[in-house]
Parts: structure tokens; C-alpha cells; sequence
């Protein structure tokens, strides 16, 4: 008898398992099949954030759309085609399926229209490499409370803007501009030549947060749980920035690095909502 409930749990505790691993996939917006995941590449770019293809299927159609996610720069992951049928929560994917986001992304050039309106200062986020969906959600919230005018995010080694981070956003995520360029790396370059400053959040870093004139067009770069600020986004910053605090603390959370510096540049800006 007591074999038998051992045995009872742990099948419970493994389905518990299946689920949670599947209800991760089965919040966001999944689109899968050779068919629509060809027109969906098509038309719906900005939505799509990572495409997962079947890593041992040799079909031409699949090859085709690998080539094609290569050159538009979009994320991709070959995974075994059972990781494909949990994503799905079918066998009938032919082999690929599209993790999109919740909201329609801004293009870059709608992003550079809207921060030419600006009457004030631009301030633009680019939180790299945020790989926890809660954490982004939690600074697009905190870029929606200090007036940020747009958030940058990377094409690859950031969290899918699904369920979880408009849950984690507190219903902020339509409030806010997010745009992933194809090359975040110029993007950045061509606001620095712009007279940008652009200020990197570091532990190493060389200036406080109050030595910073954070009133004048700004990009303000945070790294991520494990990577930290991507080399080629380091070598573009013109200052680095590091939060004065406890010595027995390493580091602070992302999310929370993000509102200190955040803060910061609002109340420099005299808490202006405009």
C-alpha cells in the first residue's frame, strides 16, 4: 500500500512537471506549420520573437525558412521535435513553430518618428540581454512610470514578450514603445552620432548616478541576469554608471538597477510628465 502512493505521487508530481513546462509556451501566442509560419514571416515580422525548428528533419521547406530567419536576423532554436510537440501542444507542427509576442512591435523608423516629436530630451532603455520574462516585465512598467520614450531590446538573448511579461508589466505593456532592430548595434551608433549620451550600467563603474547629466539625449543600457552588457554594446557606451551600495551585495537585480537610474534621470528632469 504505501509503494502505491509513493508510486501515485510521483506520477502526479511528473504531470505536474509536463504541465508547467508546457503551460510556459501554452500563455504566449503560438503560431506552427510550414504554411503559416511562411506567411506569418511574410507580413508579421515585428510580432515574431523566437521561431523553433525541429533539429534532426532534413525537409527543404524547413531549410528554407532556416535560411530566411538568418537573413531577416530573426532568433531561432533547433529543438528536438518533442520539445516542438509540447510547444504546440500537438505532433501536427511539421517541424516549426513561432513564439510570438503579445503586442505588435514598433519598427525602428516609427520609433525614430516618434522620439522626433519629442519636445523634450529623448530617453531611450535597452535592457540586454533580460532573459527572465518577469524581470522585463517589471522594467517595462517602471519605463511606462518615468516616461521613457522607447525600449530597445536585442534579437536574441532576451525573454519572449508573452504572457508572462504583460502579466509582470501590470498592464503596462501597451503603454510602451518596444522595437527590436535588426541591428541594435547601429541603432545605438547612429544616436551616439547624434550627440547621445550613452551610459552603461557597471558594478565597475566609474561615475554615480548623480554625476551624470541625465537631462540631455540619453540611452541608458542595463545587462542582464547572466551576461551582463554585451561587448558590442559596451564598446558604444560613452560613460558607465555604477549604484553606490552595500559592499555585501554583489549586485543588484536587473529590474531594480533599471529603476534606480531611471528615477534618477526623472527627478534630474524635475519629475517633468510631459
Amino acid at each position: 500500500m504505501v509503494l502505491l502512493r509513493i508510486k501515485y505521487i510521483i506520477v502526479i508530481v511528473k504531470l505536474a512537471l509536463i504541465f508547467l513546462n508546457n503551460q510556459k509556451f501554452m500563455d504566449n501566442n503560438i503560431v506552427f506549420g510550414i504554411n503559416p509560419v511562411t506567411e506569418l514571416l511574410s507580413k508579421g515580422i515585428r510580432r515574431i520573437d523566437r521561431i523553433y525548428f525541429d533539429n534532426q528533419s532534413r525537409n527543404k521547406a524547413l531549410f528554407d525558412l532556416i535560411k530566411q530567419a538568418r537573413k531577416m536576423r530573426i532568433s531561432y532554436q533547433m529543438v528536438p521535435f518533442n520539445k516542438l510537440n509540447e510547444i504546440c501542444g500537438t505532433k501536427k507542427h511539421q517541424g516549426v513553430a513561432v513564439l510570438c509576442s503579445s503586442v505588435e512591435l514598433f519598427d525602428i523608423e516609427k520609433v525614430f518618428h516618434i522620439i522626433e516629436q519629442k519636445s523634450k530630451p529623448p530617453l531611450i532603455l535597452i535592457p540586454a540581454s533580460i532573459e527572465d520574462p518577469r524581470n522585463l516585465g517589471a522594467i517595462i512598467r517602471t519605463c511606462v512610470a518615468f516616461c521613457v520614450d522607447a525600449i530597445l531590446l536585442e534579437k536574441k538573448n532576451t525573454a519572449p514578450i508573452g504572457a508572462v511579461v504583460a502579466k509582470s508589466s501590470a498592464g503596462m505593456l501597451e503603454h510602451a514603445v518596444i522595437c527590436k532592430p535588426k541591428n541594435l548595434e547601429a541603432v545605438v551608433a547612429n544616436f551616439a552620432s547624434k550627440g547621445y549620451l550613452v551610459i552603461g550600467a557597471h558594478t565597475q563603474g566609474d561615475l554615480n548616478p548623480n554625476q551624470i547629466d541625465f537631462t540631455k539625449p540619453l540611452i541608458i543600457i542595463t545587462g542582464g541576469e547572466n551576461r551582463g552588457i554585451p561587448p558590442y554594446l559596451e564598446k558604444l557606451c560613452t560613460h558607465f554608471v555604477k549604484i553606490p551600495i552595500n559592499p555585501l551585495v554583489n549586485s543588484l537585480n536587473a529590474s531594480v538597477s533599471a529603476s534606480i537610474l531611471l528615477y534618477e534621470c526623472w527627478r534630474q528632469r524635475n519629475f517633468n510628465y510631459s
